[in-house]
């Protein structure tokens, strides 16, 4: 005999919140080993969070100069 589940019951729904969390978990001792294995990777984990979060500090752009044609431009008419 085959028994009924409902849709509605929560822990049918919440079944693949663990394996999210040991995923995450997983990815993060990952990084970790990375970081302390091999010292460029801080590195790049440095300048990636920083380039995340952009402050206010950005850096000054310098005066525009405008580009100008070389030579006299000229209309030619339809006659």
């Amino acid at each position: 005999m085959q028994q009924y589940r409902d849709k509605d019951d929560p822990h049918e729904t919440d079944s693949w919140l663990p394996v999210v969390l040991a995923a995450h978990g997983a990815i993060l001792l990952v990084i970790i080993a990375l970081m302390v294995n091999y010292p460029v990777v801080s590195e790049w984990v440095s300048a990636a969070a920083q380039a995340e979060f952009v402050g206010p500090e950005i850096t000054s752009v310098g005066p525009t100069q405008l580009a100008q044609p070389a030579e006299p431009m000229r209309i030619v008419k339809n006659n």
